[in-house]
């Protein structure tokens, strides 16, 4: 307030001086006109250039107002946005992941908005002063016309501002929009440097030169969108305020003098300064209404910034409202530094995904947890409840829930630490803060008790237990090639003399400290391993009661495995464990074990017996891999088999069934076709039109009645009924003949 209220008087004594020197500049020119060279050099030296010196003063301290006002705006906003977003570990959580432009939200926006809101008051002020005093030095002057002159121009402004808003677009929309495509594109920028070496591993360099392209593509389009919507509305201010509003400004001037309404001057050279001076007001007063149009732009324009920041806040105060709200109102969590404890716990996910219902366990200090399952069994979930970044629920089957874990605001003392996969290496930090972390200088001076060569060489056996004394050699080799460059080299007494001696030849002097001291690319220069066995260090550093340790020596060779997890159980802490190696199972007592379908198993752990288990385990997936295919084939043989053997049957039945239909149908036909005479005995054989062999008489004597006059009409109708029926059994038996052929 105080910055606003010293550029306000600022900007009240330039507009004082600007009105002065309008005054200088008419007597300026009326003495230039009548040639009086000693009073023209009188007041251009004694007063124009006298004045220039305030003047200039005053400019600059109103620029170096305004530039601080926009750094103490900034400093101000970002301090709020910053205290919400890094107020507790579960809104930075919430927020990192749920707004994707916040890194243009903390610098780019911020930064636009202190800009626009320190020139606001010079914008709005200035016009403003140089309005109402440019009218009253007017309606103040000699002239007759410049009351009646200032009202008519203040017509015209107002009618051209009329038109000008007819074609205004729309700033606070454009201004959205462009700030989102341009942080948009940004973000692509940084995603591609992060993960630079996926990206050129898989020769992924085309697909996302497309994915670049297509953003810069929409960005460009609209740049030129909002270009061609700019021109229009920027020809007619410009030629509205430079031009029209000039030219009436001049008309209003000369009126007075061409039509001779000016009685009190006396001399053409009152009527040239005071035109002169008019002139100078007018052209002030006009630029005036001028900045007034742009102050609407501008306004526009902040006020766009203004919706981004103020969606920004919205979601900062949404995430720590709900945490504020779930640690005062939440009785569900108890802080206990000896143990962890689950007691009906869901496991669900932001997404309303239940993992499990209800999990129920205990781990006291001193017991190694051993957890194991598939992925997206709970496990994960599992560690962002002990973490803090998830909420405790309740269950939702209305029994009674409470989560019992470590304290984690505790500051001497780490009572709880986590170790993911890949480790979080710090930027732009020493070899001392990436042991520490999330400790800082003052923390680890003070634990110390002021002794930093202690400190450093506690570090240093750290390190030696997981074979990374090595990089302290690094980085005093390192250290010592600093020095050389710099020349920063004592030379040795007995060298002192000696004027042969080269700086390369003397050694400088280095200390462990330096070696901790030195800043270095940790990412790029150490290995996925390293880092690995960094972050172990910086456990070891901490000596927590419990850690969570999350796959977190993958990337190390199994000897420093077992070496590592050795060491953390020395220092007493407990192990809270997911790995996939069985060599790391006896370093636990306790199993947890999720199925992936919402159920678990917890209790106490024998890697012996379980090791045994897994091999026998091992050997009967052997032997199944072995004995199956040959089974397997067995089987198909003896499927094969047996359908051969049905098959066979099947032919011989219906062979069988043929016969007797051929037997059957012979005797019908004999009956119907053959004459009876008596003592007539042929015991040759006929065949039919089928080729088949009918049997004679006295052969079919014995199966059918003969055909005598004595039959009655039944009887008749009954044998032709049975010859029907024969041949439909003969169509039948070719059937099968065709069907046992395709077989």
């Amino acid at each position: 307030m105080a910055l606003f209220i010293l550029q306000a008087f600022l900007l009240l004594i330039r507009t004082i001086l600007t009105l002065h020197v309008a005054t200088l500049d008419g007597r300026l020119v009326s003495s230039l006109v009548k040639a009086r060279y000693g009073d023209f050099l009188k007041i251009l030296l004694g007063q124009w250039m006298t004045l220039g010196i305030p003047a200039s003063f005053v400019n600059s301290l109103i620029t170096y107002t305004t530039k601080l006002c926009s750094v103490t705006i900034n400093r101000r906003v970002s301090s709020i946005f910053l205290e919400k977003y890094l107020s507790n570990h579960r809104t930075f959580y919430a927020v990192a992941g749920n707004s994707p432009e916040i890194q243009d939200n903390l610098t780019r926006d911020i930064y636009a908005f202190s800009t626009n809101t320190s020139l606001l008051l010079n914008q709005l002020l200035k016009p403003t002063l140089d309005l109402i005093l440019c009218s009253f030095k007017l309606l103040n002057s000699q002239s007759s016309m410049m009351g009646e002159g200032t009202l008519v121009l203040g017509l015209v402004v107002y009618l051209s501002n009329a038109l000008l808003k007819l074609i205004r677009p729309d700033f606070t929309k454009l201004t959205i929009i462009k700030s989102s495509l341009e942080s948009y594109f940004r973000t692509l920028h940084s995603h591609l440097h992060t993960n630079n070496e996926e990206i050129a591993i898989l020769k992924g360099q085309g697909r996302e030169l497309i994915t670049l392209d297509y953003s810069f593509y929409n960005l460009a389009l609209f740049l030129n969108r909002e270009i061609k919507a700019k021109a229009l509305y920027d020809m007619a201010s410009n030629f509205v305020i430079k031009y029209t509003w000039g030219a009436a400004g001049l008309v209003l001037c000369s009126i007075p003098i061409f039509f001779g309404m000016d009685d009190k001057t006396k001399e053409g050279s009152d009527i040239t300064a005071g035109f002169i001076t008019n002139r100078r007001l007018l052209l002030t007063a006009s630029s005036s209404f001028g900045r007034f149009i742009d102050l609407k732009k501008n306004i526009q324009q902040l006020k766009g910034i203004r919706i981004r920041l103020n969606n920004f806040n919205d979601i900062l105060d949404k995430y720590q409202f709900a945490d504020n709200k779930s640690e005062d109102t939440n009785d569900l969590i108890e802080y206990d530094n000896e143990r962890i404890k689950f007691e009906n716990v869901p496991l669900i996910t932001p997404a309303k995904q239940v993992l499990v219902q209800s999990l129920n366990f205990e781990l006291n200090a001193g017991d190694h947890l051993l957890i194991i399952g598939p992925n997206g069994c709970g496990k994960s979930s599992l560690f962002r409840l002990l973490g803090g970044l998830w909420p405790v629920i309740k269950n939702p089957n209305g029994e009674p829930t409470k989560l019992i874990m470590p304290e984690r605001t505790n500051v001497d003392d780490c009572i709880m630490f986590y170790l993911p996969q890949r480790p979080y290496i710090g930027a732009n930090s020493t070899f001392r803060e990436q042991i520490i972390y999330p400790d800082s200088q003052e923390q680890f001076i003070k634990k110390f008790k002021g002794d930093i060569i202690k400190g450093d060489k506690e570090l240093y056996s750290l390190l030696k237990k997981l074979d990374l004394e090595d990089l302290v050699t690094e980085n005093m080799t390192l250290a010592m090639a600093t020095k050389l460059e710099t020349g920063d080299s004592s030379v040795l007494s007995e060298h002192s003399d000696n004027d042969t001696v080269k700086p390369l030849e003397v050694q400088p002097s280095i200390e462990i400290k330096e070696a901790f001291d030195i800043v270095r690319n940790w990412t790029e220069e150490l290995s996925i391993g390293i880092q690995q066995r960094l972050a172990m260090a910086r456990m070891y550093y901490h000596r927590p009661r419990f850690a969570v340790l999350d796959e977190c020596t993958s990337a190390v060779s199994p000897e420093m495995e077992q070496r590592m997890y050795t060491i953390a159980q020395d220092y007493g802490i407990s192990l809270i464990s997911v790995c996939h190696r069985t060599s790391l199972w006896h370093f636990h007592n306790r199993l947890l074990k999720f199925d992936g379908k919402g159920n678990y198993q917890f209790g106490p752990f024998n890697p012996q017996e379980r090791l045994k288990n897994e091999e026998r385990l091992a050997e009967l997936n052997k032997l199944l891999d072995k004995d199956v295919p040959v089974w397997s084939k067995r089987l198909e043989d003896l499927t094969i088999a047996r359908k051969t053997n049905v098959l066979r049957k099947s032919q011989s039945d219906l062979k069988e069934l043929k016969d007797d239909d051929i037997s059957t149908d012979s005797d019908h036909l004999g009956d119907k076709f053959t004459l009876i005479e008596s003592g007539k005995n042929n015991s040759s054989k006929q065949t039919n039109t089928l080729n088949r062999p009918v049997l004679s008489v006295g052969e079919s004597s014995s199966r059918l009645p003969l055909l005598s006059a004595r039959s009655s009409k039944g009887n008749i109708l009954r044998r032709e009924a049975e010859v029907t029926k024969s041949t439909k059994s003969k169509k039948k038996v070719k059937k099968l003949d065709q069907f046992s052929d395709i077989d």
